[in-house]
């Protein structure tokens, strides 16, 4: 049962020994003991204590040697049992775009009927103003709730009469209430939505209230009905990032936020100071059939990839070539054509000649394997073992595909569309393909690197323990689909998704993903065994103490005035 989401270059050995030299002689700032310590390092897995001084790990081991090296200035927290873990990066998140309407939206992600659905959109109208919109926008399922169904516009219109609701489900369709067909002027000879958009008639020939449209068309109308100024926008941000810090987050990647106007508000908040998570990028193509140009100009003067503080560049992704894009097709018959192909085989020679590295969509087998028809012919002239691309979604990928990614070197960043569409993929492949998806199980035990992430927020829930929860639990929502115990991961494997595995996809593998001397302080306190607790809990975990790049982000630990930093 889901619960309630949220409320609102190693160094080398000298080096190493010099900075852990210098904590014995001043004093680490914190000293964490008595704690059970997860460290993601096949050379040391556990330990219970750990100092941090400045940015780093100068020492980790056992409880006496460490709490041997605070001064009067350090602070030293006994953990009592406590799990940490390195901290949890999400590699698929659009948490730029998603994050700006963060504090707008509504999310049923713990609901599991339709009453308490539908008070969540009374209880947030209470607190809009005048034909403010009310919002739900992607991550829910009819299986869900209790009724087994979606909610009807009538119901909508009954719940909050007064203001304009939105309701999204996935990217199928969306619904609008009285107020919202009223504010979208449906029923107009010039309705107020983007192209792309097809809105339901009765035989009457009037709006039902229901609209149908692509992944496009949706983002266009919700940005459209999210509409805030830059302050609202930035604030919601920042509220977002102290949000996935309380999971115990202490970095993404964002595959594609859009046109560059969004990312400003994330730069915004790297030059204001006011970052508290690592945010890697990507770019996307923005102009539809000249993308190879479009790649080629927005990198003339870019490094394939790079770190700057918090935020770094980590290539290009995650619609590369639109006509390549099998958006969230379920089943098969994606043929891109000859056109389609020759394009991506434009972009990704660029991209294998410079060295950038991507990440490419692909829902289904057949997508992916027309992606593949491209990168082996890529491969003969510019080999791709040691560019880090990665294929994203994967939801039907068969065995032949990730034997393929295997020859090339591919890597497979595995989301959570199969914890909504279960139900979809079954009926649209059959029982046995929709019980191995995503073939997460597959490709680790080809040795294909995973990196974890969520795809939230429209079809995924942020913070990551959903996610982990489901790789071990195999259950999706509802339990509307069960995977049988031989496609599941052990709770290390899920962890090591988002620890070890994703610091890799993006490039940081010297820096930080496993807890070791002289690796970045990133980590967190979490409040549950992890190792210990029942699995279908999992998702109710949070951080007592998150900790990113050495400073502490998010607490909720006790501290004595003496030992507080």
């Amino acid at each position: 049962m889901m619960k309630s989401m949220f409320a609102a270059t190693t160094l080398a050995s000298v080096g190493s020994t010099l900075l852990a030299g210098a904590a014995f002689a001043n004093g680490p700032d914190l000293v964490l003991h008595n704690a059970t310590i997860l460290t993601m390092d096949a050379e040391r897995p556990r330990a219970s204590a750990l100092a941090i001084t400045g940015q780093r790990i100068t020492a980790i081991g056992g409880d006496e040697a460490i709490k041997a090296l605070a001064t009067e200035g350090t602070r030293v927290i006994d953990l009592e049992g406590k799990t940490v873990i390195p901290g949890l990066v999400d590699t698929h998140i659009h948490a730029i775009r998603g994050g700006q309407t963060y504090t707008f939206e509504t999310y049923w992600y713990g609901e599991t009927s339709l009453p308490a659905a539908l008070e969540t959109l009374r209880e947030t109208a209470l607190g809009r103003g005048e034909n403010e919109w009310v919002a739900v926008v992607g991550s829910w399922l009819p299986e869900q709730f209790d009724e087994k169904r979606a909610p009807t516009v009538t119901e909508l219109t009954q719940s909050v009469p007064d203001h304009p609701v939105y309701i999204q489900y996935l990217y199928d369709y969306a619904l609008v209430n009285a107020k919202g067909m009223e504010a979208l002027k449906l029923d107009s000879a010039d309705p107020a939505v983007p192209p792309g958009i097809t809105i339901e008639r009765g035989p009457d020939g009037k709006a039902t209230g229901k609209l149908l449209g692509h992944i496009g068309s949706y983002n266009a109308l919700f940005a459209q009905i999210a509409a805030q100024d830059e302050p609202r926008r930035k604030a919601s941000l920042q509220a977002f990032f102290t949000a996935l810090n309380s999971a115990g987050m202490t970095g993404f990647i964002d595959p594609s936020a859009g046109p560059a106007s969004s990312y400003e508000t994330l730069f915004a908040l790297q030059r204001e100071g006011k970052l508290t998570i690592r945010a890697g990028y990507r770019i996307p193509a923005m102009k539809p059939g000249e993308e190879a140009q479009w790649f080629r100009d927005v990198m003339a003067f870019r490094q394939p990839h790079y770190e700057a503080g918090l935020v770094s560049f980590v290539g290009i992704g995650e619609s590369i070539v639109a006509a390549m894009n099998d958006g969230v097709q379920m089943g098969p018959g994606f043929a891109p054509s000859k056109e389609a192909r020759d394009a991506l085989r434009t972009v990704a020679e660029f991209a294998a000649e410079r060295h950038i590295p991507l990440e490419i969509h692909a829902y289904t087998d057949d997508a992916a394997g027309a992606i593949l028809d491209v990168f082996e012919g890529v491969d003969k002239n510019h080999p791709l073992k040691d560019l880090r691309w990665a294929i994203a979604h994967l939801n039907t990928g068969s065995e032949r595909t990730l034997n393929r990614m295997k020859a090339l070197g591919l890597s497979f960043t595995v989301q959570m569309g199969p914890y909504f569409e279960g139900p979809a993929i079954r009926e649209a492949n059959g029982e046995a393909v929709a019980a191995s998806s995503p073939p997460t199980r597959g490709a680790l035990d080809r040795s294909i690197l995973v990196a974890g992430g969520t795809d939230s927020t429209r079809i995924g829930v942020f913070g990551v323990w959903q996610a982990i929860e489901y790789h071990v639990t195999g259950r999706s929502l509802g339990g509307a689909i069960q995977k049988p115990e031989r496609q599941r991961l052990s709770r290390e494997e899920a962890l090591q998704l988002y620890t070890r595995n994703a610091a890799w996809i993006g490039f940081a593998e010297q820096q930080r993903g496993v807890l070791a001397e002289a690796k970045l302080a990133d980590l967190a306190v979490l409040d549950k065994p992890f190792l210990g607790m029942p699995a279908e809990e999992i998702d109710t975990i949070r951080s007592l103490l998150t900790i990113v790049d050495g400073k502490v982000v998010h607490d909720r630990l006790a501290a004595s005035p003496a030992n507080a930093r």
